[in-house]
C-alpha cells in the first residue's frame, strides 16, 4: 500500500512539473523578464527569427536572403556544420520567407501575414520537418513521407520538406530523392541539414545549394556573448565572457548554453571564477605560474608545474602556444588581437608582469626588444603540416608573417642581450628548391552545374580554365600583358584541309618568334587556340611580343615593324588575301592595355558550348560560363585530331610549377569564382607581392645555409620547419591589396 501511495505522489509531481515547464517555455521572449524566477533556456529564448537576427553567418545569410530578395526564389538547400551551429534556425527562417506575403521580399519573414503567422504562435505554413535519425532513413521510410507530402500545394507558393540529420539517409533513400529534388512535380523545395555532409551521396549533394555554417571566430564569439549578456541583463567581470568564449565551440547555441550554465540569478555579477568553477578550468592559473617560472629561470618550479598540470600533452602544448602568441601580439607588439578567449581572461597586469620578468632577466628596457627571443620560443614548437588545431595553425601563420615582413633578428638569449646596431652582411639570394609545386593544381569542383559532356574537337571547360589562368599568371609572375593579337585564316591562303591549315598557323607563330628574336626582342609568351568556321580552321593568337625598333623613334615599340612583317609574311605565303592574317596591337595607356589583354584573351574562349555552367556566388546559383566571362558565343565547328589550346614554354605547366616552388602558388580569380575581379588588373599588384615575397624567402633560405652549412641535417631540419610555416594556400599570403568576391573581401 505504501509503495502504491509513493508511486501516485511521484506521478502527480511529474505531471505538475511537466505542465509548469510547458507553460513557461512555450512563450517566445525577446527579452528575459527580470521578474521571471524560472530558469529559461537562453538558446530557445534568443533563437533568431529573421535573417537580420542571425549572428556571424554573413555568407549563408547573404545567399538565402538574396534568393528571397530576388523574388522569393526557391532552391533546394544543403546546410551543414557542427551541432548547434544554427542550421535548423536558418532552414525555418528561409521556409517562412519563401511563403511570406509581405510586399517587400527583403523584409520577410514579416510575421504579420497569414503565411508567417504571429511570432511563435503557429507552425510554419507548408513546412514539413522530418528527423531522419529518429524516424528512419531507409528507402521505405522516405517513400512513405514523400507519398504523404509530395502533392499539389494550395494557399502557398511552396511546400518545404526539411530533412534534419540527413546523414542518416541510406544510399537507397538518397537515390529515391534524386528525381524529386531535381525535377519536382509540384512546387516543393527540399532542405537538408547535417553535421556530416560527406556521408550524403555525391549525386544528391550535386543537386543542392551547398551552404557551410561556420563557427564564430573568437572575437565574434566574445562580441556575441557581450550582446546576449546585455540583452539578458547580466553584468560581468572583465575576462569572464572571453574565458567562456574560449571554452565553447564558437556556435551561438553552444555559447548561450554555456552562458546559461554559469549564470547565477542571485549573483548580480558574473565572475571569472564562476566560469572556471563551472567548467573545472585551471589553465589560466597554471599558465601564469608556468611562464612566471620561465621568466625567473627557475627550472625546478617549471618542471614541477608542467608535470603536475593535469592535461594531455597535446593540450598543454596548445595552451602554451596560445599564451605565447597572445602575449606576442598584445603585450610585446602592443597590437590588439584576441587569439584565445581563455588567455584573454588572464588579467592584463599578470601578462605584463610576465613580460617584464623576461625583460629583466635579459637586460632589456623595452618590451618590443623582447620580440626576437619570444619568436624563438614560438618557433620551438614545430607543427606538422597536417595539424588541424586552429591555435597551432595560427602560430605557424604568425611565424610566417615575421619571416616575410621583417629581417632576421638575433638567435639566442646571448644574441638578444648583445645585439648591436651594426648592419648585417648582405646575403645573395639563391634559388633553393625545398618544396615542388603543382602550379594552379587541379580544378575545384562545385556540384550543381548542368552536366554538359565534352565533345571531341570543341573547347572544354578545362581549356577555358587553362586560357584564363595562363593569362593571369603572365601578369602575376612577369608583370607583362598580352600586347598583340593575331587571327590566321589559312583558307584565305588557299589551304582548306585541317592538317595543312594547322601547319600554316604553327609556322606563322614560330616564324614570328624567330623574327622577334632577330630584332633583339622575343615572343615572351603566347596562347594559341584553334577553331573552325564555314571557311575552315582558324588560329587565334594572343602574345606579348617584344620587338624594339631603336632606329625609328616613332616606332620604338615596333608596332609598325611587326605590321610590315605580317604583311610580308602573308604575301610570301602565296596569296594576297586581305583577311589571311589579322593583326591587332594593344592601344597606348595602362587601362587601355589592360582591357586589350583581357578582351583578347577571353575572346579565345568564345567557342565554348553556351550550356556549360559555373557557379556565381553573387546570386548563389550556376550560370552560363560565357556569360560570367562576358563573352559572346561564337558558333564553332569541330577541329579533330589536334590540340585546340597551346601555350608558349613560358606558360607551360612545368614553367608555372617551377615559378611557384616553395609555396608561391598563384592566385586564381577564375578558380575562386571572383568573376567581378577577373579583368580588374589585380595581378599587377600581386606581381609586386610575389616578387618581394620570393626575394625574402630566398634570402631566408640562403641565411639558413650560411648558418648551418649546405645540405647538413641541421639545415634540412631548419628549412623544413621554415617552409612549413609558409601558407600553402596563396590566399593566405600577406598582401597590401584586396579585391572583392560577391561583396566579400578577396582573396
Amino acid at each position: 500500500m505504501t509503495t502504491v501511495y509513493m508511486v501516485v505522489i511521484v506521478y502527480t509531481v511529474c505531471i505538475v512539473y511537466t505542465v509548469c515547464m510547458t507553460d513557461s517555455t512555450t512563450e517566445r521572449l525577446s527579452r528575459m523578464p527580470a521578474e521571471d524566477e524560472d530558469r529559461a533556456n537562453f538558446a530557445d529564448a534568443y533563437r533568431p527569427h529573421t535573417f537580420e537576427e542571425v549572428f556571424g553567418q554573413d555568407s549563408a545569410v547573404a545567399c538565402l536572403s538574396g534568393l528571397i530578395a530576388r523574388g522569393r526564389v526557391g532552391r533546394s538547400i544543403l546546410l551543414h556544420g557542427a551541432v548547434g551551429s544554427g542550421k535548423t534556425t536558418l532552414a525555418r527562417i528561409y521556409a517562412r520567407a519563401l511563403n511570406c506575403e509581405a510586399a517587400d521580399p527583403r523584409a520577410s519573414p514579416c510575421y504579420a501575414c497569414e503565411a508567417c503567422g504571429r511570432l511563435g504562435e503557429q507552425p510554419i505554413k507548408e513546412f514539413e520537418e522530418y528527423n531522419v535519425s529518429r524516424r528512419g532513413g531507409g528507402r521505405e521510410d522516405i517513400e512513405r513521407f514523400l507519398n504523404i507530402h509530395d502533392r499539389p500545394v494550395h494557399g502557398a507558393k511552396y511546400r518545404i520538406l526539411f530533412f534534419d540529420e540527413a546523414h542518416a539517409l541510406t544510399r537507397e533513400a538518397c537515390d529515391l530523392l534524386l528525381h524529386p529534388v531535381e525535377s519536382p512535380q509540384h512546387p516543393i523545395r527540399f532542405i537538408f541539414a547535417t553535421t556530416e555532409a560527406e556521408r550524403l551521396r555525391r549525386a544528391l549533394r550535386s543537386r543542392l545549394l551547398d551552404l557551410l555554417i561556420r563557427p564564430l571566430p573568437i572575437d565574434r564569439a566574445i562580441e556575441f556573448l557581450c550582446l546576449a549578456a546585455e540583452k539578458i541583463g547580466i553584468a560581468h567581470e572583465p575576462g569572464a565572457l572571453a574565458l567562456l568564449a574560449g571554452l565553447r565551440e564558437g556556435y551561438p547555441r553552444d555559447l548561450l548554453l554555456g552562458l546559461e550554465r554559469v549564470w547565477e540569478r542571485n549573483n548580480p555579477l558574473l565572475m571569472v571564477e564562476q566560469v572556471r568553477a563551472a567548467f573545472d578550468v585551471d589553465q589560466t592559473k597554471v599558465l601564469v605560474a608556468y611562464f612566471s617560472a620561465l621568466a625567473d629561470g627557475d627550472s625546478d618550479r617549471q618542471t614541477e608545474i608542467v608535470f603536475g598540470w593535469q592535461e594531455q600533452a597535446t593540450d598543454k602544448i596548445r595552451w602554451i602556444q596560445a599564451f605565447l602568441m597572445h602575449v606576442y601580439y598584445n603585450e610585446i607588439l602592443a597590437r590588439r588581437l584576441v587569439v584565445d578567449g581563455v588567455i584573454e581572461a588572464i588579467p592584463e597586469d599578470l601578462r605584463v608582469g610576465i613580460v617584464r620578468g623576461f625583460c629583466a632577466r635579459l637586460g632589456l628596457a623595452d618590451a618590443r626588444d623582447l620580440a626576437p627571443f619570444w619568436r624563438q620560443m614560438m618557433a620551438f614548437w614545430p607543427v606538422p603540416e597536417t595539424a588541424t588545431d586552429e591555435t597551432a595553425l595560427r602560430l605557424r601563420l604568425t611565424l610566417f608573417h615575421r619571416e616575410v615582413n621583417a629581417a632576421a633578428d638575433g638567435g639566442s638569449i646571448a644574441g638578444v642581450r648583445a645585439r648591436s646596431s651594426d648592419a648585417a652582411a648582405a646575403i645573395t639570394p639563391t634559388a633553393t628548391v625545398v618544396e615542388a609545386s603543382r602550379g594552379f593544381g587541379p580544378p575545384r569542383l562545385r556540384p550543381g552545374a548542368r552536366v554538359v559532356a565534352d565533345e571531341a574537337g570543341f573547347l572544354t571547360p578545362a581549356d577555358v580554365r587553362r586560357i584564363v589562368n595562363s593569362a593571369s599568371f603572365l601578369v602575376q609572375e612577369h608583370g607583362l600583358l598580352f600586347n598583340t593579337a593575331f587571327a590566321i585564316t589559312p583558307a584565305a591562303l588557299g589551304v582548306s584541309r585541317s592538317a595543312p591549315a594547322v601547319a600554316v598557323i604553327t609556322a606563322f607563330h614560330d616564324e614570328l618568334a624567330a623574327q622577334a628574336q632577330a630584332w633583339g626582342g622575343g615572343l615572351r609568351a603566347s596562347i594559341t587556340v584553334l577553331e573552325r568556321d564555314h571557311r575552315g580552321v582558324i588560329g587565334r593568337i594572343v602574345a606579348h611580343l617584344h620587338a624594339p625598333n631603336p632606329l625609328d623613334p616613332a616606332d620604338a615599340d615596333g608596332t609598325r615593324r611587326v605590321e610590315a612583317w605580317v604583311r610580308a609574311w602573308r604575301e610570301g605565303a602565296g596569296r594576297l588575301g586581305g583577311d589571311a592574317v589579322e593583326f591587332a596591337p594593344a592601344p597606348v595607356g595602362e587601362r587601355a592595355a589592360l582591357r586589350f589583354h583581357w578582351r583578347r584573351t577571353l575572346d579565345l574562349c568564345a567557342g565554348l558550348d553556351e550550356r556549360v555552367e559555373a557557379f556565381d556566388p553573387r546570386v548563389a546559383e550556376h550560370r552560363s560560363l560565357l556569360e560570367l566571362l562576358r563573352v559572346r558565343a561564337r558558333r564553332a565547328r569541330p577541329v579533330l585530331d589536334h590540340a585546340l589550346v597551346a601555350t608558349s614554354a613560358s606558360l607551360s605547366d612545368e614553367r608555372v610549377a617551377q615559378a611557384c616552388r616553395n609555396r608561391l602558388e598563384p592566385l586564381s580569380a577564375y578558380d575562386d569564382e571572383a568573376w567581378e575581379e577577373l579583368t580588374t588588373g589585380w595581378e599587377l599588384e600581386e606581381f609586386q607581392v610575389r616578387r618581394d615575397t620570393r626575394a625574402k624567402r630566398e634570402c631566408r633560405l640562403a641565411e639558413i645555409h650560411q648558418q648551418f652549412g649546405e645540405a647538413t641535417p641541421e639545415a634540412r631540419a631548419e628549412i623544413t620547419q621554415t617552409v612549413g610555416g609558409w601558407p600553402s594556400d596563396p590566399r593566405r599570403r600577406p598582401r597590401r591589396w584586396r579585391g572583392e568576391r560577391a561583396g566579400e573581401p578577396w582573396p
